[in-house]
């Protein structure tokens, strides 16, 4: 039985209730006046003790047809409701399952089933009117992201080259230098959203069709490999354990590893340990830190996840975005001071 449903026969038993509790002393005093009448029209006198038992047989049978009827009404009035609400609200709870199942990231419509009932049939031609201008305007947006980030990246690679080549005249003065210099990181920052603008444009797309058993453990320990030369005085303590096996895509699995160990690094200071574990069903990071990171923003495109070292902002919406694919569960949690990112499989 439903929420609304339910508020409404507590309400209808409540007020049955109100109304047989007033009933009773009404038919009491009714059939009390036509007991009179008749033993007055038929000279009749009853003595005390026997008034008062024909007055407890009077309440007590009036109480009981009283109630019995209106259990009687009150059960079958139950029932029915339930039957014909069942029917009624039907079509209701399909449509509020379709609305629920629905992701916008999925590439399906709705299709609502067909009905004989007006009201409901308006709602799901509203809904629907909703759903086809918001997934039209999704794709739109999602079209423009992936054509920018594509058509951009030829330019942006020739401004690159051209600062490089600026760089090694010999002619330039210092503070020439560091101009093109700084340039020179702008650019670099900027490619570097580019790509992961286009990377997230193929994975909502899904055109990382790809589905294998990876073996997490092998990738993740390269990738530490690899990032030995960056840890200056920081150091990662690592417990992998061997043969931690998902369904998904290898180089999604590189790029969420890359991104989760660049973020716990940068977040991370000089002489500190970043601590990492890998078993066959979790995958956590974790480093010290002096206070939480804003959880609410912290998977969100172009939301830095600290004011203090800003990145790029798309690394964590990257490693969301990977994680939903394959229904992994990712969190953050701040606790003893240490920032933890953690990944279910």
């Amino acid at each position: 039985m439903n929420k609304l449903l339910n508020k409404s026969l507590r309400r209808f038993t409540v007020y049955a209730g109100f109304v047989l509790a007033c009933s009773i002393p009404v038919y009491y005093i009714a059939i009390s006046k036509l007991w009179q009448y008749e033993l007055d029209e038929h000279n009749i006198i009853l003595t005390p003790e026997a008034g008062r038992e024909d007055t407890f047989l009077f309440i007590g049978a009036i109480t009981l047809l009283t109630v019995f009827f209106f259990v009687l009404i009150l059960g079958g009035f139950v029932l029915l409701n339930r039957k014909i609400s069942r029917r009624l609200w039907q079509p209701f709870y399909q449509t509020l399952e379709k609305i629920k199942s629905f992701d916008l990231n999925s590439n399906t419509t709705v299709k609502f089933e067909p009905g004989n009932i007006i009201e409901f049939e308006e709602l799901n031609a509203s809904i629907n009117k909703l759903l086809e201008r918001n997934i039209a305007t999704f794709r739109q947006q999602k079209e423009f992201t992936e054509n920018a980030s594509h058509e951009l990246q030829t330019p942006l690679a020739i401004v690159q080259s051209k600062m490089d080549l600026l760089l090694q005249d010999g002619a330039l003065t210092s503070a020439q230098s560091q101009i093109i210099e700084e340039t020179n990181n702008a650019l670099s920052r900027v490619s570097r959203i580019n790509k992961n603008l286009l990377l997230l444009a193929k994975i909502e797309n899904q055109q990382f069709l790809e589905k294998q058993q990876v073996n997490m453990s092998e990738p993740l320990q390269e990738i530490l490999d690899l990032l030995s030369g960056l840890l200056e005085d920081r150091s990662i303590e690592s417990n992998i354990s061997p043969n931690c096996i998902v369904e998904g895509n290898r180089i999604l699995v590189e790029v969420m590893l890359t991104n989760l160990l660049m973020n716990s690094l940068r977040h991370t200071e000089s002489g500190i340990k970043i601590e990492l574990s890998l078993s066959p069903v979790e995958l956590v990071i974790s480093n010290p830190g002096n206070y939480p990171l804003d959880g609410s923003k912290l998977f969100r495109r172009f939301s830095a996840a600290s004011s203090q070292t800003p990145g790029s902002g798309l690394g964590l919406s990257i490693v969301k975005e990977i994680c939903s694919r394959y229904n992994w569960d990712v969190g953050y949690s701040f606790a003893d001071g240490r920032h933890v990112f953690s990944i279910r499989f």
